[in-house]
């Protein structure tokens, strides 16, 4: 990859991680969205799972104590055969389509974040086992569904830590079954050995100076500034660089 890019991808990887130390989600989502403005998906998808494999690590190191396993067990049960499908699926699909797909599931994690309080009920344990299959499936094709898993997670037995830990799991599992995926269909990693040595370190400073740092900005205000360039993102993906290339 050219210099310019790698300096691309590396700022995306450090602004997306601060932007979620400071609201809390979303940077995984802005950094594909991102990351599509210079790779195909076929490389995107696989890169961004190995850095956000990095963060997940990470998580899940932190909140080992405050994992809940009852609904990971279950999670993780068909998740691998929903891999298998997806990549299937997704070796099958043009570049463009993939494009949008991603773009609709960018617009559709904004919607379900504001239907998270109209959900009335928790989710029962054993539906995780579907939903374990089609994170598997869709993980391969979009790259990242972190936020519509968020709202399925927030559950009235869980307590923040809880939840946060278990997501980190969710995160760590997909990514690294993904990872695994794309390595077994011939995705070189090593091609992209020096674009992720610069993203993962620039990932974990970006979540320290996001705490750190921006923590001071008015939520309220980086928020919606967040949003709209989410959904300009999208709609790029969607109508430019996806249905204006069909």
């Amino acid at each position: 990859m050219a210099a310019f890019d790698i300096a691309f991808l590396t700022a995306a990887a450090f602004c997306t991680s601060a932007l979620t130390a400071v609201v809390g989600a979303g940077g995984g989502t802005a950094l594909i969205a991102l990351m599509l403005q210079t790779l195909p998906p076929a490389a995107a998808i696989p890169v961004h799972g190995a850095v956000q494999l990095a963060s997940n690590t990470m998580r899940v190191w932190l909140f080992w104590e405050h994992m809940s396993w009852p609904i990971i067990i279950r999670f993780a049960a068909l998740m691998p055969f929903g891999v298998v499908v997806g990549l299937l699926l997704f070796q099958g699909l043009p570049a463009e389509i993939v494009r949008m797909l991603i773009g609709f599931f960018v617009l559709a994690s904004l919607a379900t974040r504001q239907l998270r309080n109209l959900r009335q009920k928790d989710l029962p344990l054993w539906a995780f086992v579907p939903v374990g299959f089609f994170t598997g499936v869709l993980n391969m094709i979009v790259g990242v569904i972190a936020p519509i898993l968020g709202v399925l997670v927030i559950r009235n037995d869980l307590s923040k830590e809880e939840v946060v830990g278990t997501l980190g799991f969710f995160g760590f599992i997909g990514n690294l079954l993904k990872i695994a995926g794309f390595t077994l269909v011939g995705f070189s990693f090593v091609e992209f050995g020096p674009t992720m040595a610069c993203m993962i370190p620039a990932a974990m400073i970006g979540t320290r100076v996001g705490k750190s740092v921006l923590s001071n900005l008015d939520e309220r205000y980086f928020l919606i500034a967040f949003r709209i360039v989410l959904v300009a993102l999208a709609l790029k993906l969607i109508v430019v660089d996806g249905l204006l290339n069909l």
